[in-house]
């Protein structure tokens, strides 16, 4: 796919667990030292350093696709889980965000510790309402309702309540195009 051409990634995608963990261990020992920093600073979160206008930190995004089928390694699952819950207590205010993606989002791959501390969530068309349970963490949500093709349900920490909204969907050749533009307007 396009996406490995685009101009601000900090590495190349990662494809294997080896290298996914070593990326998140990575990832902590840069939280632990934004948040010292921060300290130093006498600042809580990246919003108020910069703020401060005390330096320039970048946000950093993670997005694990197929979040599921990695953790089929039990291994695997063991390690990132840790390291996962290590970065959703603090990450958000060291500037680092978290995307976990799974095309079957139930308590096998999500455990209860792991949910709650990814707060936001995107949920897409489910099979039952025990799925959309345990997905969305809310009784009768209805995730498993969704119409599809791109249809959702968003739940964020700044609205208590779920928000439905359509996505359009988008092809192979346009995301290259899309890639495209970025790499012309933003070059490495």
């Amino acid at each position: 796919m396009g996406f490995e051409k685009l101009p601000h990634l900090t590495s190349d995608i990662v494809t294997t667990s080896d290298e996914a963990i070593d990326s998140l261990t990575d990832l902590v020992g840069q939280m632990e030292a934004r948040l010292q920093l921060f300290r130093k600073h006498r600042v809580q979160n990246i919003d108020e350093y910069l703020r401060k206008g005390e330096g320039m930190l970048p946000r950093l995004w993670v997005i694990h696709d197929e979040f599921g089928d990695w953790t089929q390694n039990p291994e695997y699952s063991d390690e990132v889980t840790a390291l996962v819950n290590r970065l959703g207590q603090m990450a958000r205010a060291a500037g680092i965000y978290l995307i976990f993606a799974a095309q079957r989002p139930d308590n096998t791959i999500f455990p209860m510790i792991l949910r709650s501390n990814l707060g936001n969530r995107l949920i897409l068309k489910v099979d039952s309402a025990g799925t959309s349970e345990i997905a969305t963490g809310i009784k009768n949500a209805g995730a498993e309702k969704l119409l599809g093709r791109g249809h959702l349900l968003a739940l964020t920490g700044a609205v208590p309540e779920p928000t439905y909204a359509q996505v359009p969907y988008v092809d192979g050749p346009e995301v290259e195009r899309i890639v495209a533009l970025i790499n012309e307007k933003y070059p490495r």
